[in-house]
């Protein structure tokens, strides 16, 4: 399988998840109290943002 040819989105993606889970085990641990009804829409606007950036410079790039 190549490799994408926009790694961002994968990335983005990827470290949404990564700050996801951080943030789960640290509240599991009681050492964070977080609103998650507040946390999933602001990863999901941010992983949009990443793609959609990655898009945009893909369409630049293309020209």
């Amino acid at each position: 399988m190549p490799a994408p040819e926009h790694p961002a989105p994968v990335l983005g993606a990827g470290l949404a998840i990564l700050l996801g889970g951080v943030a789960l085990l640290l509240q599991e641990l009681d050492l964070l109290t977080l609103r998650w009804s507040l946390v999933l829409p602001v990863i999901l606007v941010v992983v949009g943002l990443v793609v959609a950036l990655a898009g945009v410079a893909g369409t630049a790039r293309g020209r």
